[in-house]
C-alpha cells in the first residue's frame, strides 16, 4: 500500500491543522512583523487561548499577567511566539499512547519536544527561518501516528525485524511496510500543505546525505534524534534501534554534550510549566 492511500484510508488521523502550516509560511517573509503574527493566531480562539494560558506559566513567569496576544509578543519576542505555536498545536496529536509501538501517552510527545530542544540549540544558524529547527523537531515522528492507527496490526512485523535481523527502526519499518515513518510523516505534512524547509528535512532525516536540499537540517535532525535518546527520551519498543551518522551534520562532542546537557535542563523546566497548566 502507498502512503497516500493509508492516509486516505484511515479514519482516526487528526484533523490538519490550519495556523501552523500558514504561521511557518508568513515567518519566512522577511517583512513579517508581529501584527502578522497576532492576525494569524487569532483566526483560530482554541489556539489563541492555549498561547495566552502558557505565556502566562511558570515557563516564562510574567511580572503581570498576559490578557492580550500583542502583549505576549512584545513581552516574549516573535519567535517564542511562535515557539508556543508550534508546542501548543503539536500537543494535540502527539500526546497519545501508540499501543502497537508501545509508547506511552505523553511518549511520542516528550521525545518530540526534547528534539526540538538539541535542534534549537544545534541547527540554530543553519537556516535563516526563524525557528524552523524547533518545527522540525517537534514534527519529525509524526509519521508514526500513521502508521499506528493505518497499520499497526502489521507493526509486530517490524518489531521481528528490528530484533531478529538487527536493524535500525526505519530500515525495518522499509522491509516490513515498504516505506519508514519519517516518509509517511513527510506525505503527511505535505497533506497538511507544509512548506518544503518542513517536509524534505523530515523525510530524510535518516538518510540526510540523500536530501536534494537542507541536507544540513535533515543531518541535524538526525542527530537530534539521537541526542534525545541519550537525554532518555526515546519510548517503545525500538528505542534502542537508532544510528547515528554524522557525515553530514556534525559538531564537535563537548559542544553536542553542552547541547545535550542543556535541552535536557529546557526540557525539564518545560514539563513542569505544561503540567501546571
Amino acid at each position: 500500500m502507498k502512503i497516500t492511500e493509508l492516509i486516505e484510508n484511515t479514519d482516526s488521523l487528526p484533523p490538519a491543522p490550519e495556523v501552523l502550516p500558514k504561521l511557518v509560511e508568513i515567518m519566512k517573509d522577511p517583512d513579517t512583523d508581529s501584527a502578522d503574527i497576532v492576525d494569524l493566531i487569532q483566526t483560530d480562539p482554541a489556539v489563541m487561548a492555549d498561547v495566552l494560558k502558557l505565556s502566562n506559566s511558570g515557563a516564562y513567569s510574567p511580572t503581570s499577567p498576559v490578557t492580550d496576544l500583542n502583549d505576549a509578543v512584545a513581552l516574549l519576542g516573535v519567535k517564542e511566539v511562535y515557539k508556543i505555536v508550534n508546542l501548543v498545536t503539536s500537543g494535540e496529536y502527539l500526546d497519545g499512547a501508540l499501543p502497537s509501538m508501545d509508547i506511552r501517552k505523553g511518549g511520542l510527545w516528550e521525545h518530540s519536544l526534547a528534539v526540538a530542544l538539541v535542534m534549537d540549540i544545534i541547527a540554530k544558524d543553519l537556516t535563516d527561518l526563524e525557528g524552523l529547527p524547533y518545527t522540525l523537531g517537534l514534527l519529525h515522528d509524526i509519521g508514526k501516528i500513521l502508521l499506528h492507527h493505518g497499520c499497526g496490526e502489521d507493526y509486530t512485523k517490524v518489531f521481528k525485524i528490528v530484533e531478529t535481523e538487527r536493524l535500525s527502526i526505519e530500515k525495518a519499518e522499509d522491509k516490513a511496510l515498504g516505506f519508514d515513518h519519517a516518509d509517511a510523516g513527510a506525505t503527511i505534512l505535505e497533506e497538511w500543505n507544509f512548506a518544503e524547509e518542513v517536509c524534505i528535512p523530515i523525510r530524510y532525516q535518516y538518510h540526510p546525505q540523500e536530501a536534494p536540499k537542507f541536507k544540513e537540517l535533515a543531518g541535524a535532525l538526525h542527530v537530534a534524534n539521537w541526542a534525545a535518546a541519550v537525554i532518555g527520551c526515546n519510548d517503545g519498543r525500538d528505542a534502542w534501534a537508532l544510528e547515528m551518522d554524522s557525515s553530514v551534520f556534525s559538531m564537535e562532542e563537548a559542544a553536542l554534550e553542552m547541547a545535550i546537557i542543556e535541552a535536557k535542563i529546557k526540557l525539564e523546566k518545560a514539563k513542569k510549566a505544561l503540567e501546571t497548566n
